[in-house]
């Protein structure tokens, strides 16, 4: 057992965060009949997932969520915890040679493309995106679709990354969102949700697109691209939807 200040030592911690962590809920010691707050191994093993979590971006309210769920299975957890950073260094590792890039570029010793200074730079924002992306498509269907992916990540990023760059620039050039050139971006959208995701439908495409504006982490990420591309690519999506269901 320990004292809050020891595990506030160990952890790296500060006292007032951990008093925070109890008042919301998500680490709550045990208390003594003297008040103090002892801490267990257990919780500490809890508090460095937590740690991980806010390294990775997570709110204190998903993790809270996160760790609820893993009570059952904590290896099962652990084992999420080391695919996510993994993904997040591949992440690191692609900005840091972007950067580089970038560097020599601007110094007049190599050429750079516009999609190749957006490297890295995933749409779907990696970590963040996939959690999201649970929630609203259920554990099963992410978890096959990161199977699919996996050890493919660069293609899978520049062949998304690839999509939105040109509904990007059609909406730069006022097109409508239901000109051919965007109903043919969602079919390849489609295409590529059903070769790096899972076998989805018509119908579950159209909700996905919905997704695209309606949920405010897909919307922010998406808009990187350009303020307004979610909702662009939100409307094509709709379109292509209803002339292929018509």
């Amino acid at each position: 057992m320990y004292l809050i200040k020891e595990a506030a030592a160990i952890s790296g911690v500060s006292v007032r965060t951990l008093h925070h962590y109890d008042r919301i809920g998500l680490l709550v010691p045990h208390k003594g009949e003297n008040g103090y707050r002892y801490y267990t191994e257990e919780d500490l093993e809890a508090l460095q997932s937590i740690l991980f979590y806010k390294y990775l971006g997570f709110s204190l309210n998903d993790t809270r969520d996160l760790l609820e769920r893993a009570k059952a299975d904590r290896i099962g957890m652990l084992e999420q915890q080391l695919s996510l950073l993994e993904g997040e260094q591949r992440r690191l590792a692609s900005l840091i040679r972007t950067l580089e890039k970038t560097i020599r570029y601007h110094k007049g010793e190599t050429t750079m493309t516009t999609e190749e200074k957006f490297s890295g730079l995933s749409w779907k924002d990696g970590l963040k995106y996939t959690e999201e992306a649970r929630r609203c498509y259920g554990d099963e269907a992410i978890d096959g679709a990161l199977s699919r992916q996996k050890g493919r990540e660069p293609e899978v990023e520049a062949a998304f990354n690839q999509v939105f760059f040109a509904l990007a620039d059609n909406l730069e050039n006022g097109l409508p969102a239901d000109a051919p050139e965007n109903l043919a971006l969602a079919e390849t959208l489609l295409g590529h949700i059903r070769s790096y995701a899972f076998d989805c439908t018509i119908e579950v495409f159209g909700h996905i697109g919905a997704g695209y504006y309606a949920n405010p982490e897909f919307r922010k990420n998406i808009d990187r691209f350009k303020e307004g591309t979610a909702r662009y690519a939100s409307d094509a999506v709709k379109a292509f939807v209803e002339r292929s269901q018509g």
